[in-house]
């Protein structure tokens, strides 16, 4: 779907994909201060248990991406002449799949206006409940599919990070009302898709 003068998707715009999240998970019962709720900023600014789960999400997010990019390091540390060199390309993969996801929630937490339009225009599926959902659950099985790394932490990161992704697709369809009020950065974009000078 494509709005904007130039053509760009709905996800570039900042209110766009919030807002259209919003109306498809919630179905008929979304009103037009969800959608208000939806174009909130902060994560700060919402009181209640969705915005608390939210927070919590958050944070977890983080904790797995610290824990994501460990288990690449330490591959790439342990790698020597005998491994197959593609392990070393997915232990890199790792570590930047990982900086992508920390740098997202980072934003969430703390907006810089043109690191958030360059992540928004080249990777508008983490700006939405689903897309982030379906994120966590490709990187858990990257990880999880590392062959010569540390066995124990290969397989509680990609546990984690799979058992992450089925609680936001949980959440989002079984306890819509937790996540509807769900906000992505909007920084660096005016109401128009448009930078902001």
């Amino acid at each position: 779907k494509m709005s904007g003068a130039y053509g760009e998707p709905d996800w570039a715009n900042p209110g766009a994909s919030a807002k259209a999240d919003v109306t498809a998970d919630a179905g008929p019962t979304t009103t037009t201060a969800s959608a208000a709720a939806a174009s909130t900023p902060s994560p700060s600014a919402g009181k209640g248990k969705g915005s608390c789960i939210q927070r919590l999400l958050s944070i977890l997010n983080l904790l797995l991406c610290a824990g994501m990019m460990t288990l690449g390091i330490l591959t790439l540390i342990g790698f020597n002449k005998t491994m197959d060199i593609s392990e070393a390309f997915v232990a890199a993969y790792i570590i930047l799949f990982a900086a992508l996801l920390a740098l997202y929630e980072f934003m969430w937490w703390s907006t810089i206006d043109s690191i958030n339009k360059s992540m928004r225009k080249n990777f508008g599926f983490l700006y939405g409940i689903k897309g982030k959902a379906f994120y966590l659950i490709f990187i858990a099985f990257l990880t999880i599919g590392l062959e010569v790394s540390i066995r124990w932490l290969r397989y509680t990161v990609g546990i984690a990070f799979l058992a992450d992704g089925a609680l936001h697709l949980f959440l989002l369809f079984s306890k819509p009302d937790l996540v509807s009020s769900y906000s992505a950065p909007s920084g660096g974009l005016s109401e128009s898709g448009d930078a902001v000078v």
